[in-house]
């Protein structure tokens, strides 16, 4: 009897985890830890995509956006087919995520281990899951404020210093506009920061057409990556990035707001600390199918947690989004704002809230009021000028005659 032929993603993988290792007869690469959490994490789904919400979880403990996620399985195929495995081993699946049909077994001793790939998997989801609870627990409720050290590695050969320290002072100065948040400038990286809760550092990775700018908001303490972000490097013309970087890095930098005491993130259970992150990441995809599923886990979260505001902001918000981007009931978009209208009103200050009430008067077609509180938002989001000028276009035109 003839044998069916093998799979055309079937290659003789193997690999060691204590030197994070993949092997094929007697090549071997050594990939990097975020390469090889994404390596084990498509393996064990094998052939069945992961989605990117999940992908940022396991692999970055973080939200990203796709073009990280997108740059990180170009990294992980390079060094995948320098030992013979197919160009295509690391598969997109359209406005999904990731898959692979790759078969890889375990290098040395620790193939008498069971379960090596649902394991792993599980132990970086707990890592995740353990630092940011080491993380948002150190945080005290009252009038101490987020203390963020702002750190740059020395200037690059090739790159002008003094364009280098601009991108850094672009960083302070937004970050510096978030309510309740103190900037420490550090024009060095450092081990730690006795003054600083929190660390956001900026690099250049050399790449073979030039430079990206690596951008992490670290905790201090733990090591933990709260968020993560890659950008092409292009001197003079960082702004536009480092404001996107802010963008994404402020809910988890606003649900710390000393302003909100036990109904802050720091006061929650590890659980309800994963499941916020896991919605936050949902949302951010704008997808109908990743915004139902954070509207059911917010649901869950603010019926047993009814005091955790952030999550009722965030479910407010994605409520809105339903109704904007996806056309859903408008229904929706009342509750987004009735819900959002009380949180503003209880804490004017948090321009999170402020932002989502924007958002439920978009949805609810109430333009101008929504740019008025788009514009107190900008405040203390520096990011959201593009929104601002969005809708000031559009009912400009508008009242054009």
């Amino acid at each position: 009897m003839t044998p069916a032929p093998a799979s055309k993603e079937h290659v003789d993988l193997r690999i060691c985890r204590r030197r994070r290792v993949v092997a094929a007869g007697d090549r071997e690469t050594r990939l990097p830890d975020l390469s090889f959490r994404l390596l084990l994490l498509l393996t064990e789904r094998a052939p069945e995509h992961v989605a990117y919400a999940e992908i940022e979880q396991v692999v970055w403990g973080a939200a990203v956006t796709r073009d990280t996620m997108k740059q990180r399985v170009k990294l992980l195929r390079d060094s995948l087919t320098s030992i013979g495995a197919p160009d295509r081993a690391i598969e997109s699946v359209r406005n999904a995520g990731y898959r692979t049909e790759l078969r890889i077994g375990i290098l040395g001793p620790e193939a008498s281990r069971r379960s090596p790939w649902r394991l792993t998997a599980g132990l970086a989801l707990v890592a995740t899951i353990v630092a940011a609870s080491i993380f948002w627990g150190r945080f005290p409720a009252g009038s101490t404020p987020v203390t963020i050290a702002v750190e740059s590695g020395g200037v690059t050969p090739g790159i002008d210093g003094t364009d280098w320290s601009g991108a850094r002072a672009a960083l302070v100065r937004d970050l510096s506009k978030i309510e309740g948040v103190r900037v420490l400038d550090r024009p060095a990286l450092s081990g730690s920061d006795a003054q600083a809760n929190l660390r956001a550092t900026l690099a250049l990775v050399p790449t073979s057409t030039g430079f990206r700018l690596s951008v992490q908001l670290v905790d201090d303490q733990s090591r933990a990556v709260l968020y993560a972000e890659n950008y092409e490097y292009r001197p003079g013309d960082y702004e536009r990035a480092l404001r996107h970087f802010v963008n994404n890095a402020y809910p988890g930098i606003a649900a710390l707001s000393p302003e909100l005491g036990k109904a802050g993130f720091g006061q929650q259970d590890v659980a309800v600390r994963s499941s916020y992150l896991r919605a936050l990441a949902l949302w951010r995809t704008g997808e109908l199918r990743s915004l139902n599923a954070a509207r059911r886990l917010l649901e869950t979260m603010t019926t047993t947690r009814p005091g955790f505001l952030p999550a009722a902001s965030l479910l407010a918000r994605v409520k809105a989004d339903l109704v904007l981007r996806h056309g859903a009931d408008t229904q929706l978009a009342r509750e987004a704002a009735l819900v959002a209208d009380r949180l503003v009103e209880a804490y004017p200050g948090i321009g999170d809230f402020r932002f989502t009430l924007a958002r439920a008067k978009m949805a609810l077609g109430q333009r101008r009021e929504a740019l008025n509180d788009m514009r107190i938002a900008q405040q203390t989001m520096p990011f959201v000028a593009r929104d601002v000028q969005a809708l000031e276009r559009e009912l400009l035109s508008k009242s054009d005659p």
